[in-house]
């Protein structure tokens, strides 16, 4: 059975360790093996140590962000757990800088694939500072990004800190927050306190247009999945509303296992012209007349392929995205054979 996987996100300060407390005080007195990864940008583990008590195993990743530079650690580190402890249930505490699509990257590893289960991506934002943290004006436009992005992506959004805001802010804050993702279920919580159960029954949002989900019944619903005009694909990029708005910004991922080897050529140029919804493909492959394994990374139009010596003959390709059409990108794949 896979592991399931909390991810916990937010900027600096929001309240998400002291949410992570309160989820392991709640699971304490539940059954099952639960761990906990903590990722902390600098060389000095702070939060870590205030979690020892709680009598589950701490797994402290430092000195970078797992969205970026330390993001293989992130996945050699769930492999050595999973293979260790075999967890019901694993938390994860990102730094408050981190994209949510670049650890979502991190956990879809082809290794990982099948052993873990991202229940949800819950997001703690600070009431009292998201507007000023949200402004292009305040903020660098790299900060801006990461902000929406933790918000953009997120199954579940915590609004905390609501006793140190305006009612006036408040409402602000949530028109935007609805803005970015009117998906999502809101709580507005003091000091991150929430229920509980409500948190750990968390799911991701819908991955395709004929998804069921209780939603306000004027929320739009894009109905050509992956196939956003340029323009709109260009609007988007930039964080500007479309003519075709996506599907809530769920972040999607699927896998696709390989039958047999494929051209090599082909392969190569259906990697490059994967479309700008796909972030990122990555996986394992055989190619015609070569005896080994091929380990393949596309981001950004841009594909590196290299050996991967004894690995066994695991052939599988993982893809992140948004509103991804699958079957054309299977299709396309298979011409490759």
């Amino acid at each position: 059975m896979s592991a399931q996987v909390y991810l916990l996100t937010g900027y600096l300060g929001s309240g998400k360790t002291t949410l992570l407390q309160k989820m392991l005080s709640h699971l304490r007195a539940q059954e099952g093996k639960v761990v906990v990864v903590m990722n902390e940008m600098g060389e000095e583990d702070i939060d870590g140590e205030m979690l020892q008590g709680f009598g589950f195993p701490v797994k402290k990743l430092l000195d970078g962000c797992i969205c970026c530079t330390i993001q293989g650690e992130l996945t050699e580190s769930l492999k050595e757990v999973i293979a260790s402890v075999n967890p019901d249930k694993i938390l994860i505490e990102t730094t408050g800088v981190a994209d949510p699509i670049d650890v979502v990257d991190g956990l879809t590893h082809p290794e990982l694939y099948e052993k873990i289960d991202l229940r949800g991506i819950i997001t703690v934002v600070d009431a009292s500072r998201f507007l000023e943290l949200n402004s292009r004006f305040q903020s660098t436009g790299a900060l801006v990004k990461t902000i929406r992005n933790q918000v953009k992506y997120a199954d579940m959004l915590l609004v905390n800190k609501v006793d140190m805001t305006t009612d006036d802010t408040l409402e602000k804050v949530k028109r935007k927050l609805f803005e970015l993702n009117p998906g999502a279920p809101v709580h507005l919580t003091i000091q991150s306190e929430v229920d509980l159960h409500t948190l750990l029954t968390v799911s991701r949002l819908p991955e395709h247009a004929g998804a069921a989900r209780e939603v306000v019944s004027y929320v739009p619903v894009q109905k050509t999945i992956g196939r956003m005009s340029p323009m709109d694909r260009l609007k988007q990029s930039l964080g500007m509303r479309t003519s075709q708005p996506s599907l809530f910004n769920c972040i999607e991922t699927f896998s696709y296992s390989f039958t047999r080897p494929v051209d090599a050529a082909k392969f190569e140029d259906f990697l490059y012209s994967l479309p700008k919804n796909v972030y990122r493909a990555k996986g394992y492959v055989l190619f015609h007349g070569r005896g080994e394994l091929i380990s393949f990374q596309h981001t950004d139009n841009q594909v590196h392929l290299f050996p991967f010596e004894n690995h066994g003959q695991k052939m599988v390709a993982v893809f992140i995205g948004e509103g991804i059409d699958r079957d054309k990108i299977i299709a396309d794949l298979e011409t490759c054979y």
